[in-house]
């Protein structure tokens, strides 16, 4: 497979208003998922974000891959929106995790270079007052 042929499979089905694609052909096994407009609006990088009661924001994780901590980054922290908190590696690429507001990092809640899950819960950041 051609990479003009996966870019008119991607775009197919995201007209079709399909979110997330994956295509398998041989041995290679492509996953593409589209973030949707509310997180984006939310957030920076695609990373899907929610805002409990409590005024925590959860950072998620965009995708499947390795999480990758920033070296700086400690629990009780000021944060800015925007700040790198770590990364997603997934397929040898590289995606950064941002803090979606400026607040105190109140939770690193995986491990450094633990595997986690599309949406799974990564940080909690909560906005100060």
């Amino acid at each position: 497979m051609e990479l003009r042929d996966l870019d008119r499979l991607v775009e197919k089905y995201a007209r079709q208003g399909y979110q997330q694609i994956r295509i398998k052909a041989g041995e290679l096994e492509i996953e593409v998922t589209k973030p949707s407009s509310e997180s984006m609006a939310v957030t920076s990088a695609a990373q899907p974000a929610r805002q409990s009661d409590d005024q925590a924001t959860t950072v998620t994780s965009p995708m499947v891959g390795v999480v990758h901590l920033a070296d700086d980054v400690a629990v009780g922290q000021p944060v800015k929106a925007g700040q790198e908190l770590g990364q997603i590696e997934s397929m040898k690429l590289f995606n950064p995790l941002t803090s979606p507001i400026t607040g105190t990092l109140t939770g690193i809640l995986v491990a450094d270079d633990a595997t986690v899950e599309f949406e799974q819960p990564l940080f909690t950041v909560r906005k100060d007052r």
